[in-house]
């Protein structure tokens, strides 16, 4: 996917009023792939649009889903993002 697709996709995300459900997160993960999983958790945790019950599940997909994810996001994000789900950053 190209920088200005990924653009395209965050910023429509980024206009909600309220957190992205399951589906919507889903839709968007497959829209920007693995590797840029994780921009997109950041931008949107930011953002205040990844609620609870959806970071349960994807903090740990956008770990697993990207390629060296430690290159994706600074550690100190992952376990930032870890923590708030009541988990440790894998090892």
């Amino acid at each position: 996917m190209s920088q200005a697709l990924y653009e395209i996709t965050v910023n429509a995300l980024l206009d909600r009023d309220r957190p992205l459900t399951a589906a919507e997160w889903d839709a968007a993960v497959a829209r920007v792939g693995g590797n840029r999983v994780p921009q997109l958790l950041d931008e949107l945790d930011d953002a205040g649009l990844i609620g609870p019950e959806l970071a349960a599940r994807a903090v740990p997909e956008a770990w697993a889903g990207a390629d060296r994810p430690w290159e994706r996001l600074p550690v100190e994000r992952w376990r930032e993002l870890f923590a708030g789900i009541g988990r440790e950053l894998p090892g």
